[in-house]
């Protein structure tokens, strides 16, 4: 199997994670659609092409990403794939009930099951959503809390200063250990995207010379920058 590069908004942030020898990492979002699950799914990766054993634990109750690939009773809690990807992985998809949720609440509870897990597993991975998730809350502080680092992610050109301040405000009052902040810029159009967007409105221009400029435009390092 091939190595996929991490995204490049990770790769500082891992270096200085594996500096520090972290071993339990939780990705959350200021707001729901920063692409935690991405991002998540990236790291576990990463950590079992470097040969850890990595558990992945999706907590993302806004948009669960992982299901069992075998329905059964047996499978339960020992493998999940990526409902799209179909990446499997060791993990458990996100809590269903209340009984499975109330895990995640208790922080004397939660930090014991981190203490088994740990016992078989190198890195632990946790999709933890976005923290204005009205059902998690509760969760996110104890999980938070429970991880030796958490991981901010927000979007680019959506997420304003201020609630960014606020969500690292949340973080430092769950006594989260934040590493670093992840900047998505899926919402961040290049120059060259609102360019060709407007040349396809410019029907006036003929093929030819529409298609020049895609060529010119698609090749100029200038027009790759987010605006």
């Amino acid at each position: 199997m091939n190595r996929r590069p991490l995204p490049a908004q990770l790769e500082q942030l891992v270096l200085q994670l594996e500096q520090d020898n972290t071993q339990t990492i939780c990705l959350i979002g200021d707001q729901g659609k920063t692409g935690v699950t991405h991002f998540a799914t990236a790291l576990a990766e990463h950590y079992l092409l470097a040969g850890y054993r990595t558990l992945l634990l999706d907590l993302n109750l806004d948009n669960p990403a992982f299901e069992c690939p075998l329905q059964s009773e047996q499978n339960q809690g020992e493998w999940i794939a990526h409902q799209h990807t179909r990446q499997l992985f060791a993990g458990l998809v996100a809590p269903t009930t209340q009984s499975q949720l109330r895990l995640y609440q208790e922080p004397r509870a939660l930090a014991q099951q981190m203490q088994l897990w740990q016992q078989d597993y190198e890195r632990i991975v946790i999709d933890a959503g976005s923290l204005h998730n009205s059902q998690t809350q509760s969760n996110n502080t104890a999980i938070v809390n429970a991880c030796d680092a958490t991981l901010l992610t927000c979007s680019g050109g959506v997420t304003t200063q201020e609630e960014l301040c606020v969500a690292l405000e949340y973080l430092q009052q769950a006594k989260a250990n934040v590493c670093g902040v992840i900047v998505n810029q899926y919402f961040q159009q290049t120059f060259a995207f609102q360019l060709l967007t407007a040349i396809k409105y410019c029907r006036f221009l003929p093929q030819r010379l529409q298609q020049w400029l895609h060529k010119v435009i698609n090749r100029a390092q200038l027009f790759k920058q987010t605006v």
